[in-house]
């Protein structure tokens, strides 16, 4: 994607592992880790790949599962501590708390970076680029093929909020170019989830206004297995 001179890139990939922390290690069953209830299968790669070729301005990746701590959900979200906690806590509530909290602590540290980059950005813009006056975000991911028995239909989503301009621009032009350079893929919006539910686009929309596009790129598992 071309970078207008006007805009600043991010790139970010919440769920590009499928690592734990040691604190965490036994809570969950090694066969687990290989699905993609633990991570975005195939993202990671996309991920560097864009990195390399589109040069943001920042990018950063996850280093341990979503099933340790989920950093696309608010951390206030029951769904942002996965299941296997509960499961800790029965065996050994003290440990439980203490990789819950390392959780809590990783999850703080990635929000504050992005945000912090942000921040500046709009608000000394000529510390990054001469003109610069707005965020592109672009969140990389990608989805199972079948959840719960049902076909996802799609080859890539593109996830964005419809009531933002510049969203739905933005949206329109990947779409778009996508279809160019590879007319036999099926891209749709807002699909297989939402632009606007819980996640760090969503959270970083209210803090940073206008000024800030945030979008998800979703991606067919079935390409990387």
């Amino acid at each position: 994607m071309k970078q207008d001179a006007r805009e600043i890139l991010i790139l970010t990939c919440e769920h590009a592992s499928n690592k734990l922390p040691a604190a965490f290690r036994n809570a969950v069953p090694a066969g687990v880790l290989e699905t993609h209830r633990a991570y975005d299968i195939g993202a990671l790669a996309i991920f560097r790949k864009l990195v390399k070729f589109a040069k943001p301005e920042f990018h950063c990746e996850g280093k341990f599962s979503r099933l340790f701590v989920d950093l696309n959900r608010t951390i206030t979200n029951k769904s942002a501590f996965s299941d296997y906690y509960k499961q800790f806590e029965a065996r050994d509530r003290s440990a439980a708390e203490k990789a819950k909290a390392q959780a809590t602590a990783y999850w703080m540290e990635y929000r504050e970076n992005i945000e912090k980059f942000v921040a500046s950005s709009l608000s000394q813009p000529k510390r990054v680029a001469k003109s610069a006056t707005s965020i592109v975000h672009l969140g990389i991911h990608s989805f199972t093929p079948v959840l719960n028995g049902k076909k996802r239909n799609t080859d890539i989503g593109i996830l964005y909020d419809p009531s933002r301009p510049a969203e739905r621009k933005l949206a329109q032009v990947i779409k778009a170019e996508i279809n160019r350079l590879h007319p036999e893929m099926k891209v749709r919006f807002n699909y297989p989830y939402k632009g606007t539910s819980d996640g760090l686009t969503t959270t970083l929309r209210k803090k940073f206004g206008p000024r800030y596009a945030g979008l998800e790129i979703e991606i067919n598992q079935k390409f990387f297995l």
